[in-house]
């Protein structure tokens, strides 16, 4: 099975840690309207600039994209 974004978003969690990815990480966790199903990089970008309240995590969310390409590459 492939993983999908949200999957791999959520290895970053962590009640303890206070990176920019954990941080996103868990706030993604949280929102239950992110369109967890998705793994391409144009729907999940449109969701969080839409929504207004990812505007801090935006360089974050590319960071975390581009470490699950090279996962899925590898």
């Amino acid at each position: 099975m492939d993983l999908q974004f949200y999957q791999f978003a959520m290895t970053f969690r962590d009640p303890y840690k206070t990176d920019s990815l954990t941080k996103l990480a868990n706030r993604l966790d949280k929102d239950t309207g992110f369109p967890r199903n998705h793994s391409d990089y144009h729907i999940l970008s449109d969701y969080l600039e839409l929504s207004g309240e990812y505007e801090a995590h935006l360089d974050d969310f590319d960071e975390m994209y581009q470490l699950y390409k090279e996962r899925k590459q590898a």
